[in-house]
């Protein structure tokens, strides 16, 4: 696997180590048995309410078995699309593996990236049982198949190294008892506080939190919180705030 290094608007570069081959194939593999699943579920669905005897012209039958086919083989179909757009980046099988398409940009991808990448699967994975997109997986450096070149993505893995940053926001349980000290961080949207999150472990990391200063100034500008606390120590707070708002979300 390679290591993918990404530039962010804040002058600080994010390291991903990209999903193995493995990874990927066993992936796609997991999506394939829920298709499978879906597809079976349904013919068994339709014999049910079909009946046994055979008269599928009694009642409509004929048009309810377009309809049935329709539904079963349309989300088959976009399923890998649909999956990654409303997933942020994530298919089933993507999950289960902890794997995620990113943006070579440093931006949660565009509606359109995931569709480029979805049509041109039908070259790279579909042709062929996927040689051609295990060769350019491998060939890349970037761990790309076709359609992560043309779309500008490439695909991930989630877990890292555990730091600070890290456990302010996933670390521990919902604590009810947790002060929250800025409310205004419920304005911040998913992939902010993601990105928030990368750039404060990232300085971390690397012992730099002085890297930090135009990220806290940007939370304070859409936030339009005042405070004069350090630029980490905010940070870390306005994580803590957010994993707590939205884990009280989560339980109602």
């Amino acid at each position: 696997m390679a290591l993918l290094r990404i530039p962010t608007t804040q002058n600080v570069t994010l390291e991903y180590e990209t999903a193995s081959v493995g990874e990927r194939i066993a992936a796609t593999l997991l999506d394939g048995v829920i298709m499978v699943g879906w597809v079976i579920a349904w013919i068994l669905i339709s014999v049910y309410l079909l009946g046994l005897d055979g008269d599928s012209s009694r009642n409509g039958g004929t048009a309810f078995v377009i309809f049935i086919f329709a539904l079963v083989l349309l989300p088959m179909f976009l399923y890998h699309l649909l999956s990654e757009a409303l997933l942020q980046g994530q298919s089933i099988g993507k999950k289960a593996l902890k794997i995620r398409v990113i943006s070579l940009n440093g931006a949660p991808p565009r509606f359109t990236q995931y569709l480029l990448r979805w049509v041109l699967r039908l070259v790279d994975v579909d042709l062929i049982y996927g040689v051609v997109a295990m060769a350019c997986i491998l060939g890349s450096g970037r761990g790309q198949r076709l359609g992560d070149m043309a779309a500008g993505t490439a695909v991930v893995r989630l877990n890292r190294r555990a730091t600070a940053a890290d456990n302010s926001l996933f670390g521990s349980d919902f604590d009810p008892a947790y002060q929250v000290t800025f409310p205004e961080v419920a304005s911040l949207a998913d992939h902010d506080v993601r990105l928030i999150q990368e750039l404060v472990t990232q300085s971390e990391q690397r012992g730099a939190t002085h890297i930090l200063a135009d990220v806290a100034q940007r939370v304070r500008q859409l936030t339009g919180i005042q405070t004069y606390l350090p630029d980490h120590e905010f940070l870390l707070i306005v994580l803590r705030d957010y994993a707590h708002l939205a884990g009280q979300t989560a339980e109602r």
